[in-house]
């Protein structure tokens, strides 16, 4: 029993750190998925919105917008007003819807408010992107280290496993069969020492130097 609960013990430690560290890298990766996703899915649609306006008055130039590019701006406003994410963008929005009517008819102050109000929308989901990036970056370097750290701890408890291995029973098991091998060419003296090995390997060296003192004492027994 002792010996097979050292054994789980050594060779148990650096597989469940293992573990850990592959289930931390799932997670890791896990959160990050939609700190991406919201990207796209809050500020991409804003922004699309906001480029769509600003496409349809460059066509227009000076002139009234036609029916048709009236009802695409409004469409992209309803756009970005269903995709609100940041508390900036609702005055922004406001200001914008207020500025459309005379816009489309050409005005030139207003469709000066217009384009203002769009580059404000553009730049604060620009803002709340490079936000989200920063974010999803903090938790990469953030997971990269934990990794490091805890591959690092892996590999020092590996190191300590061999080193365990090596003392508590690679060593013993060498010695029996150094001493079995000698006493089989002739050694009668040789025998186990009692080292710090599991129960079940002291028992059975004890039981070697049992038998070849036997052994001894039958053959001396024999020799007189």
């Amino acid at each position: 029993m002792e010996l097979r609960r050292e054994l789980l013990l050594t060779m148990g430690a650096p597989i469940l750190l293992n573990l850990v560290l592959a289930f931390g890298a799932i997670g890791l990766f896990a959160r990050m998925g939609p700190a991406i996703e919201r990207i796209l899915q809050e500020n991409v649609y804003s922004i699309v919105s906001a480029e769509e306006i600003l496409g349809e008055f460059a066509k227009a130039g000076a002139a009234p917008l036609p029916r048709d590019a009236r009802a695409r701006v409004q469409q992209a406003l309803d756009n970005a007003r269903r995709n609100i994410t940041e508390d900036e963008e609702r005055p922004v929005l406001e200001a914008l819807a207020r500025a459309l009517p005379a816009a489309f008819e050409g005005d030139t102050e207003a469709r000066r408010q217009a384009v203002d109000s769009v580059r404000q929308l553009l730049q604060t989901n620009r803002e709340a992107m490079y936000a989200v990036d920063r974010e999803a970056r903090r938790m990469g370097a953030a997971g990269a280290w934990t990794a490091v750290f805890v591959g690092f701890l892996s590999f020092l408890l590996s190191v300590s496993a061999v080193v365990r291995l090596q003392k508590r029973f690679v060593r013993p098991l060498v010695e029996l069969h150094q001493v079995l091998e000698e006493a089989r060419q002739g050694d009668r003296l040789r025998r186990c020492r009692l080292t710090d090995a599991p129960s079940e390997v002291s028992q059975v060296t004890q039981a070697v130097n049992r038998l070849l003192d036997e052994r001894l004492v039958a053959t001396n027994r024999h020799s007189t």
